[in-house]
């Protein structure tokens, strides 16, 4: 028998071989996702894996063991075990993507979620960069801080770093119309990204502060937030006791 700690094999290949089994159907492969129980790195991933509504599991963490064993010894890694063979094989083709970003952006591909063309995948690549780096202040900036500075370092973010990325989001979802989509007419890896952060600023909001973000203070950035909830798959994740768990542990970890 396996050991918990055991990580799928990656399947050394031919890169026309992975690439053969990286553009097969997402709906044909099990997904395997590597990361801590918190939401962290990770959340945009989950809630990329329950809005395509595929096959997927968490692997069980054994960090230390499993560290030495993927590729920059740093987690998220997921795991696609795919429907494609190779030639003069009959097991499948099991793919090893690791980064955060790396993973978000191949799920967004292997989703259509990066609009029709080149320049709508810039336009939604660009949109995601911009509210990333809104995550990572926040993190840096509110999650970092000291318990008892929380207040002050909220204050400050909000109505600074949050209100200029507010103004300037609301404005781009106007000018595509304000139907909740930052580029064309149908959700984006932009648009979902844009709802984790939302759920996520929500989840950590410190004890005396109200909610920065809503349908009244924020109501474009609110349809995105609808939008891509509004999916019943990721409805299903969102509802489930899992997805409870993780914010429990997200805000007993960094104790909000």
């Amino acid at each position: 028998m396996s050991s918990p700690a055991t990580l799928p094999v990656a399947t050394k290949a031919s890169t026309q071989d992975l690439a053969k089994a990286a553009a097969s159907p997402a709906k044909d492969s099990v997904f395997q996702l590597l990361y801590f129980p918190l939401n962290g790195r990770s959340e945009l991933i989950r809630n990329l894996l329950a809005y395509g509504a595929v096959n997927w599991e968490e692997l069980p963490v054994d960090w230390p063991t499993q560290k030495p064993l993927v590729p920059f010894q740093v987690a998220p890694v997921l795991y696609e075990r795919t429907s494609v063979t190779t030639e003069g094989s009959s097991a499948p083709i099991v793919l090893e993507i690791a980064e955060s970003q790396a993973i978000e952006r191949y799920l967004g591909q292997k989703f259509n979620l990066l609009g029709g063309n080149i320049w709508e995948e810039h336009l939604v690549n660009r949109y995601f960069q911009s509210t990333d780096v809104l995550l990572q202040a926040f993190a840096q900036q509110i999650v970092g801080a000291a318990p008892e500075a929380r207040v002050d370092a909220a204050t400050k973010f909000y109505a600074e770093t949050l209100a200029k990325w507010i103004q300037i989001h609301e404005g781009h979802l106007k000018a595509n119309g304000d139907k909740g989509h930052y580029v064309g007419q149908g959700v984006t890896l932009a648009d979902i990204k844009t709802a984790q952060v939302i759920d996520r600023i929500l989840l950590l909001v410190p004890k005396g502060l109200e909610n920065p973000l809503s349908a009244t203070l924020t109501p474009s950035l609110w349809k995105v937030k609808e939008q891509v909830d509004s999916k019943a798959s990721l409805a299903v994740w969102k509802a489930s006791e899992r997805y409870s768990q993780l914010n429990g542990n997200t805000k007993a970890r960094f104790g909000f």
